[in-house]
């Protein structure tokens, strides 16, 4: 009795649904489950709680300011005018770099790939847009401009260029006539040359076999380059293209070109600074421009503004940062160079409250900004971010819809020496994120112990918004899976660590090839169930693993299950390392490799190992599907005997149809399901997962480097449910898959709490990359301040005692998502998270939109 008046006391004093007797919460299975979460913490959690609120008066009373800054009447203009912007693609880059390949033929690579990014900089239009403070764009026919890469990809073009891209239902592309003339005029010349044909040519046929009927993907490196990644953007910041020019020529030195291998390194260095040479002459480009603008400007406002801009171009990137207005600009240039070069998006800068704060101090000191200032400059780079777009084939755009650039922007967190990190610039990126509310950045907040609890309710105030953003981040969580995975790693550098792309985890010096290809789980299982043939096709597509109907234990489903991820896991294994091997031997990824610790010291491209860490890492798809597939049948088959394995496959083939098939459906679907706290269920999320964890883990990627895992689906729910039978849980064919780490949408889902007691009970350190774990809530559940500072308590005992590692919120209902799908013109800036990145609404194509849709909605927290 004693214990039960404990937690009654714990669930009041943190304010969890007060009111409720114990019978009542009892019944609607809240009090066991946030119970087990506050009784874990071995640490008093009302204590923590107490010290939160008292500790950083200082520094909530600095934030006073910050957190009440109006948007200024630029910002508002220029956020209308990227909401106005249809993306437009651009044929420039492409012809610029086809015309440069056919003059290097026969140059080394690494010559040829410097050669060509300073081509492009030095010839690409530069455009300037009226009232804007930061300058640079990645296409320039239009403010989201898609620039063409087609010595990764092009081939794909030939069906699509002529109506395919303006009419697609989604990532739609205004072409121009002669944007069309343009890339029809290079198809012959990359006849066969670019990455993704290279690719398709060493590729084995049996592993072709597997790829094609779309067990697992890879699509986003097999056309495009790398990216993901946190590059060094304080370090340029501090020393400039200069110091990165010094730190190169120094190399030369220590070199005996005897030996092949500094002889590499030569050819290496050699490519970077060209790279650093196109840089330096591309600012200054964009100097001169905004000087000519200057100079015929009647408006003495902005004419002192394109003066400043003419200033600040003129001395960064070459020269180190003097102010924050330079810094950013740093940034700005650094993210539209990078993706300019290696066509890889998810380019993150990482956490930029941490290495902009001493501009930030600085300009108080000497009072050369007010807080107002410095929040119009950071709004305006959060409209940057907004401006950029890439264009994908269809095929592609089916994982990756809405424009997912996924650059990610981190705050908060701790110090590389594990003290409290929040800050001033803390908050002015959530106010960024209440001012603008669009899909660019990816904005985390990083959470630990010891976070203020006013910057914990603020970031609840922008959640509240409807973004989907900021994403949650446990520190707890993310630096275990980082010690598993890295042991010798200095914690210092894991304390460092920001978020890349979606949710992927990358510690200071860390660069991965973030996308080892999405697993789909869910069709791993129904193989297993089909003695490996493809329900969908009648194909043999894995091994023979046994007639189900003759299996005498669930032990025989579950080996069945093991040997046939095993075999679909070595050939994702096989194609990725085609692919790694294609990018290294055409496509060096330069300049990117210069801001990635350890590659100027090794005389290594990032593509070729020069990073000091790394990790390959497989995406889970479908994983509640797939387990709660396998619960199902050891409950009804093999424990309660309800019906044959023969009877479920017979109902799976007709997909649930006929009044028997139906019955087992029903049945199906009132099993056991993972996000309720059902100790069956998520014992089977377990046992699936580990078995996972195992052989994934026993693999080795090109550099010799363990691979790893993390769940994110993206957009990939639709598209792998398309080739998906029907399954085990009672979900019907070619419906989506379940979404990342979350529940599926088929049978009941718990409470929040009851979700986040599931995830809790998975080894997420096994994650080296991160995990996404969707809740969704209506505007209703968010209304009040007591609502907030309840998610925030339960935010807090997930990542503080159960070290989950990410959480983020769709705060939407579905009345107003599907009026968004008949007016789409009232719903431009209705931005919602898909899986671990946010996209707008209309944007998406209609089955994705409804499966968004379908997520339980939780009215209350």
């Amino acid at each position: 009795m004693s214990r039960i008046i404990q937690m009654r006391a714990i669930v009041e004093t943190l304010g969890f649904m007060p009111g409720c007797n114990a019978d009542i919460l009892g019944k609607i299975g809240c009090l066991k489950t946030l119970a087990q979460m506050l009784l874990l913490n071995k640490t008093s959690i009302i204590a923590r709680w107490r010290r939160s609120v008292h500790m950083n008066k200082d520094l909530n009373k600095r934030c006073e300011e910050v957190r009440t800054v109006p948007v200024t009447d630029r910002v508002r203009r220029l956020r209308q005018a990227v909401l106005d912007a249809k993306p437009i693609l651009c044929s420039e880059r492409a012809l610029i770099v086809t015309k440069c390949y056919q003059e290097t033929e026969g140059m080394h690579f690494i010559e040829r790939r410097a050669r060509a990014l300073y081509r492009i900089l030095d010839e690409m239009t530069l455009r300037i847009w009226d009232g804007e403070l930061l300058v640079g764009t990645l296409g320039t026919n239009g403010r989201r401009s898609a620039p063409v890469f087609p010595e990764f990809s092009i081939e794909w073009m030939k069906d699509e260029l002529d109506n395919l891209l303006e009419t697609r239902e989604q990532d739609t592309f205004e072409v121009p006539e002669q944007v069309k003339e343009d890339i029809r005029s290079i198809f012959p010349y990359w006849e066969n040359k670019s990455i993704f044909q290279k690719y398709r040519k060493l590729l084995p046929e049996d592993t072709k076999k597997v790829r094609d009927a779309y067990v697992f993907s890879r699509d986003l490196f097999e056309r495009n380059g790398y990216g993901h990644t946190a590059y060094q953007a304080e370090k340029i910041i501090k020393i400039g293209l200069k110091g990165l020019r010094a730190e190169v020529k120094a190399k030369y030195a220590d070199l005996d070109l005897t030996t092949r291998e500094d002889f590499d390194k030569k050819l290496f260095y050699d490519g970077l600074l060209i790279c650093f040479d196109a840089i330096t002459n591309y600012a200054k480009r964009y100097s001169d421009k905004a000087l000519s603008m200057a100079k015929i400007e009647s408006d003495p406002k902005r004419k002192a503004e394109l003066f400043k801009i003419a200033d600040v171009c003129s001395w960064v990137p070459e020269n180190p940062a003097r102010d924050i207005w330079e810094a950013l600009q740093v940034v700005e240039f650094m993210q539209i160079v990078l993706q300019l070069e290696t066509s890889g998006d998810s380019v993150s800068p990482g956490r930029m409250d941490q290495y902009l704060y001493p501009f930030y101090q600085k300009a108080m000191e000497d009072g050369i900004n007010t807080i107002s200032q410095i929040q119009e400059l950071f709004d305006c780079i959060w409209l940057k971010f907004n401006e950029i777009v890439k264009v994908q084939d269809t095929e592609s755009v089916h994982i990756h819809p809405g424009f997912p650039m996924t650059q990610n922007v981190t705050a908060g967190g701790v110090t590389r020496e594990g003290r409290d990190a929040t800050n001033e610039l803390s908050y002015i990126m959530l106010t960024c994120q209440e001012h603008i509310r669009l899909q660019q950045p990816q904005f985390t907040v990083r959470y630990h112990d010891d976070t203020p609890e006013d910057f914990k309710l603020r970031a609840a105030d922008v959640i509240a918004y409807g973004t989907g953003m900021p994403a949650l981040f446990g520190d707890r969580g993310c630096i275990a899976s980082m010690k598993r995975f890295f042991p010798d790693m200095p914690v210092e550098n894991m304390r460092n660590y920001a978020i890349v792309g979606c949710i992927e985890l990358a510690p200071e010096g860390f660069q991965a090839r973030v996308n080892g290809g999405f697993l789909n789980l869910a069709r791993v299982v129904d193989l297993a169930m089909n003695d490996g043939v493809d329900r969908l096709t009648g194909k043999q597509l894995g091994p023979k693993t046994g007639d189900p109907a003759k299996f005498q234990t669930f032990d025989d489903l579950f080996t069945a299950t093991e040997r046939q991820m095993k075999f679909i896991i070595h050939h994702q294994v096989v194609n990725n390392l085609v692919v790694d091997y294609v990018q290294r031997e055409n496509t060096p990824h330069l300049f990117l490799s210069s801001l990635v610790d350890g590659c100027i010291e090794k005389g290594r491209d990032l593509t070729w190992g020069g990073s000091r860490w790394g990790s390959t890492p497989i995406l889970l798809g479908g994983i509640a599907t797939a387990s709660n597939a396998l619960a199902a049948v050891k409950e009804k088959v093999f424990d309660k005997g309800q019906f044959c394995m023969e009877a479920v496959n017979d109902a799976l083939n007709t997909n649930f149809e006929g009044d028997e098939a139906e019955k087992i459906q029903e049945e199906l679907l009132a099993a056991p399901k993972y996000g309720n706290d059902d100790d069956f269920a998520d014992a089977m999320m377990k046992k699936m997962t580990d078995a996972f964890f195992a052989i994934i883990e026993s693999h080795k990627d090109i550099d010799d480097r363990n691979y790893s895992s993390f769940t994110v689906t993206l957009g990939g729910t639709v598209p792998m449910g398309w080739k998906t039978g029907a399954t085990a849980d009672g979900r019907k064919a070619t419906m989506p898959i379940s979404d990342s780490f979350s529940p599926a949408n088929e049978g009941e889902n718990g409470a929040p709490t009851q979700v986040l007691l599931s995830a809790g009970k998975i080894d997420q350190s096994h994650f080296s990359q991160g995990n996404v774990l969707n809740l969704k809530f209506t505007k209703t559940a968010f209304q009040s301040a007591e609502a907030k500072k309840k998610l925030m308590d339960m935010v807090t005992v997930y990542f503080n005692t159960m070290e989950g590692q990410e959480i983020q919120f769709n705060v939407v209902d579905g009345k107003t998502l599907r009026q968004a799908q008949k007016t789409p013109e009232k719903y431009q800036d209705l931005i919602i998270r898909v899986a671990g990145y946010s996209a707008r609404f209309v944007e998406l194509a209609q089955e994705l939109q409804n499966d968004i849709i379908a997520r339980t909605e939780h009215d209350r927290i």
